[in-house]
């Protein structure tokens, strides 16, 4: 008898908390429009449903919303009703959503960690960047002054895409014309104003 009590008030333990854990309430971050592209701004909505889940919508690069997937604006709902629409990212964990889109993935290392970074970078797996705040998402390619440390990233925000077009040891390319962009081998040549010669292998 005292066994059975147990194992009641386990199981009863056990489904409580399965109870508890799918009625929990999702985070995401939230914007839309012109607030998605200011970098000052970061905003947290609590959805209002315990089965909503957070979205991201792109205009290619461009984030257009984030937030709860119930609170999507009327013009943008058709985005994510197509499950091959890649213009819409689904996730269901808290703040999930402040990713980029799928189609722009950049190779992300740095030759003082990985080898493969300076002269085997097309052996690395591109992952998709973070949201990006300008208008558009870049991959980069950076050298050292010497050229002896290579790093390869994101570049999403306009601070960035400015400062790396400002120097010449850096190049941006977008990875939505060419699959993890920055990948390519660079040779750096003292006699062109430490300019790289670019090229794809």
């Amino acid at each position: 008898m005292k066994v059975k009590a147990m194992l009641s008030a386990l199981l009863l333990l056990v489904l409580a908390t399965g109870y508890s854990d799918a009625n929990k309430i999702t985070s995401c971050h939230s914007c839309s429009g012109i607030n998605c592209q200011r970098t000052g701004l970061s905003l947290v909505q609590k959805c209002v449903d315990s089965l909503d889940y957070c979205v991201t919508i792109y205009d290619n690069s461009k984030v257009l919303y984030k937030g709860c997937s119930l609170e999507i604006p009327a013009k943008l709902r058709h985005r994510c009703d197509s499950p091959h629409d890649d213009s819409c990212f689904k996730c269901n964990s808290d703040n999930c959503n402040n990713v980029g889109s799928t189609r722009f993935a950049c190779v992300q290392c740095d030759s003082s960690k990985d080898a493969n970074c300076a002269e085997n970078a097309t052996s690395l797996k591109p992952t998709v960047c973070t949201a990006p705040t300008a208008p558009n998402s870049y991959c980069y390619v950076k050298a050292s002054g010497s050229g002896s440390n290579i790093q390869r990233g994101c570049s999403t925000t306009v601070t960035d895409q400015q400062s790396c077009l400002q120097d010449a040891n850096c190049l941006l390319c977008s990875s939505g014309d060419i699959h993890a962009c920055n990948s390519l081998n660079i040779t750096f040549d003292s006699n062109t104003g430490n300019r790289f010669i670019r090229f794809l292998r």
